[in-house]
């Protein structure tokens, strides 16, 4: 009968081998077990007839005693002596010859022999006891009766000894008898080894061989050779797992059949996709390596003379663009919130410079849970332009106009000096001309800021300064306008004295800036909130850490746009449904106060105000010492 289950097989041959091996076990149990009862029964047999034999010739000793006490003349004590001696050695006789009795004809043999010798020494004893008084009884002792004692000890001597042998005989049978069985447990556990080897290759042989039949089926199929087929050679577990393989693979080839010409063309429509884009695109496997690249991206790494990059790590880029690629790796996307025109990729295409701006983008899945990437270089090179002659432009024009600027403004406050004849509607055109030359003043002074930040030309002149001077003198320049508008201020003093290591004069400006907005946007009749904290008081995480806050009562700042008004030029009314002419301003001055403050070591950030009406311009400066 043929066994169709493998399950079957591994407990056949399993209650195989534990029925051998228990069956062994049992045998040698019985066999050492019996051994050890033979042995100890003789051991037991062999120590009582010694024993008694001893016994038996010790009382023999003692009756001789008492037949010299009777020589000596003590006649009565001997007699006693005598009597109890002999009833003691008949005793001893009787259960001696018992016990031989039981060993066959050499146990009958020996007690013959003690027999006789005890029988004539008794009656030569006798003899000797009656004829006490004789003057030659001693010498007949001595010549008669003391040799036949000597002979009856020597015949217990002999029972004695023959029991000697015959207990290490019975170790020598109890020894060979072991010997005997070890071997036979020796054969028994050999062949149970050959038999448990002939059984484990027969099912090794079962299982391995169609295991290896079915892995190397599988790197058939992982190689693409979907039209391999294992052989059935059995009716068992495995021959119906390779009966599912085969099925599994006959669906594969099917499927591969009917998507090969969609995925062709798929990849076709890709990679012509990724030719004709005009920008360098990278696209970047989870490894680093480059995964795909177009025309484009192979012209730009000519150009950089790294023709022969094959991982990103081998592209020259700047380390904002390297995190920037990493972080698309690892799933996150870094996307600039404006052009950052500084940096930059430069190269030479077709013998004119171009200028790359990179962005990278996350792929999710590239692989199966692992994200790749893909790397654009935009080119921007007339953007660039563009950017390098507005700077050029508003420097300049800043440039040109400070000087007729400071002769309208010295012409006016010449004027104003007989402004005592002047009407009422005069003097309000005067202070309103004025005015005006602060404004034009103070927006050409943060144009020269902006040119020089863009050409790292801020200098600071860092030294202690106490943020509660610098609101003092800023409120002393713009009280009056926020007294004109009607807009309370209110000062929150957390910290006495709150030093800073800083540039008062840039500061200054800072926080002129964010008054200057917070004026802006509150509606009359508002409150605008100043607050100097400490580190604990402002929710810090460091004694070393100072925050200045201006919380105003506007319409507030959506968190699209928190960051983004931090830009050059960006003004939040160009993209939301706020009357373009509400609100004045040239876009620059929350950019000048980002740049300052991060030339100070610190940090400026936009939040909505507790409630979530109105908004909070935060900032952290590190403090002195």
């Amino acid at each position: 009968m043929r066994i169709r289950r493998l399950q079957t097989r591994f407990i056949l041959a399993g209650s195989l081998l534990a029925m051998i091996t228990v069956g062994s076990g049992f045998w040698s149990v019985w066999t050492f077990a019996r051994l050890g009862r033979v042995v100890d029964q003789t051991l037991r047999d062999s120590q009582a007839t010694i024993d008694l034999a001893a016994a038996l010739a010790e009382s023999l000793e003692r009756e001789d005693d008492a037949l010299l006490l009777a020589l000596s003349g003590d006649a009565k004590r001997a007699d006693r002596a005598l009597l109890v001696e002999r009833r003691r050695g008949d005793d001893g006789y009787a259960k001696l010859r018992s016990r031989l009795a039981k060993r066959g004809d050499d146990g009958a043999s020996a007690f013959l022999r003690l027999q006789r010798a005890m029988g004539d020494y008794r009656a030569s004893g006798s003899i000797l006891q009656a004829e006490a008084g004789r003057p030659d009884a001693l010498k007949r002792y001595h010549g008669q009766v003391n040799p036949l004692l000597r002979r009856a000890v020597r015949a217990c001597a002999a029972i004695r000894e023959r029991n000697f042998s015959s207990m290490r005989l019975s170790g020598v049978r109890a020894r060979d008898e072991a010997r005997a069985a070890t071997r036979v447990v020796f054969a028994a556990s050999l062949a149970a080894l050959l038999l448990a080897t002939v059984v484990a290759v027969w099912l090794a042989q079962s299982v391995v061989r169609p295991i290896r039949a079915l892995t190397s089926s599988v790197d058939a199929i992982r190689l693409g050779d979907f039209d391999h087929r294992l052989a059935p050679t059995s009716e068992d577990e495995l021959g119906r797992l390779a009966a599912g393989f085969n099925r599994m693979a006959e669906t594969l080839a099917e499927y591969r059949r009917s998507s090969l010409g969609e995925l062709l063309a798929a990849k076709t429509t890709l990679e012509s996709t990724l030719e004709a884009l005009p920008d360098a695109v990278f696209v970047i496997a989870p490894d680093g390596s480059f995964a795909a690249l177009n025309p484009a991206a192979h012209a730009i790494l000519r150009a950089k003379r790294v023709a022969d990059a094959r991982r990103v790590h081998d592209l020259p880029l700047a380390p904002v663009h390297r995190e920037a690629v990493e972080a698309a790796l690892a799933g996150r996307a870094v996307l600039p919130s404006r052009a950052d025109f500084a940096h930059v990729i430069q190269a030479r295409l077709d013998g004119e410079p171009r200028k790359f701006l990179v962005t990278a983008v996350p792929i999710p899945e590239f692989a199966p849970r692992r994200t790749g990437a893909v790397v654009v270089l935009d080119d921007v090179t007339e953007f660039a332009l563009l950017d390098e002659l507005r700077s050029e432009l508003v420097a300049v024009a800043s440039h040109e106009l400070k000087t007729p600027l400071t002769t309208l403004r010295m012409n006016v406050m010449l004027l104003g000096e007989s402004a005592e004849t002047f009407t009422p509607r005069q003097r309000s055109m005067l202070d309103a001309a004025v005015l005006g030359c602060e404004e034009l003043g103070n927006t050409i002074d943060e144009l020269l800021d902006v040119t020089r930040i863009e050409s790292g030309q801020l200098r600071l002149d860092l030294g202690p300064v106490d943020l509660n001077q610098i609101v003092d003198t800023s409120l002393r320049v713009i009280q009056a306008r926020f007294d004109d508008a009607e807009v309370r201020l209110i000062i929150r003093r957390d910290v006495r004295p709150a030093l800073v290591l800083g540039d008062p004069s840039r500061l200054r400006t800072v926080l002129t800036n964010i008054l200057s907005n917070a004026l802006k946007y509150s509606p009359q009749g508002g409150t605008v909130i100043i607050q100097i904290a400490s580190p604990q008081n402002a929710g810090g995480d460091g004694p070393a850490i100072l925050q200045l806050a201006v919380t105003d009562a506007g319409p507030g700042v959506p968190e699209a746009f928190r960051e983004r008004v931090f830009g050059k030029f960006f003004r939040i009314e160009h993209h939301l449904d706020r009357a373009s002419n509400s609100v004045r301003g040239t876009g620059i001055g929350l950019y000048l106060c980002r740049e300052i403050v991060k030339a100070h070591g610190g940090s400026i950030w936009c939040e909505p105000a507790e409630g979530g009406h109105g908004t909070t311009f935060a900032l952290k400066l590190p403090t002195d010492g």
